[in-house]
């Protein structure tokens, strides 16, 4: 017998009913409010300019970042976890390759002009990715490059992101290849009989706030500025001098959300950004 579309709302009205999914739907809520602004502070800040390529805005990737965190959280309000896991994956990936972008670009000699077959691997990456032709581009290569850069190599290792890292890739992998009977959509009923509820929601919380307080945090390492407060250029605006220093003031809602995080990582990486990026967060 086939489900009826009165099933599936019954199954959506008993999961908003959930208390831990409540919770967890307020976490997703925030996270995806947050790169909404984020995205409104950084758009036309985080230009790249690459060989050849020319100038890219990698505002269209947190813009789509956040519309995937919706998708998600639509995911979740249905009980639905296996896609909502296989969303998470393409949320990390999109967010780290805002920060290939902006890796790329630090790394692209631009005083010298090559032919595109003389680019350089991840050069030629970003010209495929802004000609709608990239291929077979993984994770581990985007993630390589971006510990290769001098700003981030050192916290990486510091805050064990790599280890990390790994261990997240094994668990959202298994949602997308379906690695087991566990990783699969089931309705509300049977999560609750077999009680999979907390740790599936658990689960996305705690990975959701990793890779985002992570790409932040790395953000602010490879490109400080892109968090600088509203202040500095509407002084600028209005004809005025800003006053010295406020080009390092931070925008409210960024310090906040580190604030909030910090422990995620660690309780020393405010500091740590304060020491390496002379940002006041």
């Amino acid at each position: 017998m086939f489900l009826s579309e009165d099933e599936f709302e019954k199954n959506k009205n008993a999961v908003l009913k959930d208390k831990t999914i409540r919770q967890l739907l307020e976490t997703l809520t925030e996270i995806r409010d947050f790169l909404n602004e984020l995205g409104y502070l950084t758009f036309g800040r985080d230009f790249s300019v690459i060989r050849i390529t020319g100038v890219i805005e990698g505002n269209i990737v947190l813009e789509s970042a956040s519309r995937t965190m919706e998708s998600i959280r639509c995911c979740c309000m249905s009980g639905n976890f296996a896609d909502a896991y296989t969303l998470l994956r393409k949320f990390r990936d999109d967010l780290f390759y805002y920060l290939y972008l902006l890796v790329v670009a630090d790394k692209s000699d631009l005083t010298k002009f090559v032919e595109l077959d003389k680019l350089s691997s991840d050069e030629k990456n970003i010209w495929e990715w802004a000609h709608n032709k990239q291929k077979d581009l993984y994770i581990g290569s985007v993630l390589k490059c971006i510990a290769l850069h001098p700003s981030a190599k050192k916290a990486i290792k510091i805050y064990g992101l790599k280890e990390s890292f790994d261990k997240i890739a094994d668990n959202l992998n298994n949602y997308v290849h379906s690695n087991g009977y566990f990783f699969y959509n089931e309705p509300y009923s049977k999560l609750i009989v077999k009680q999979k509820i907390e740790e599936k929601c658990n689960g996305m919380s705690e990975m959701t706030i990793y890779i985002t307080i992570t790409f932040l945090f790395l953000m602010v390492l490879i490109r400080p500025l892109l968090i600088m407060s509203y202040d500095y250029i509407d002084y600028l605006d209005c004809g005025d001098v800003p006053p010295e220093g406020s080009q390092y003031w931070v925008a409210p809602f960024v310090s906040q959300f580190f604030e909030k995080y910090k422990n995620v990582l660690d309780e020393n990486i405010i500091n740590y950004l304060r020491e390496n990026t002379e940002m006041q967060i």
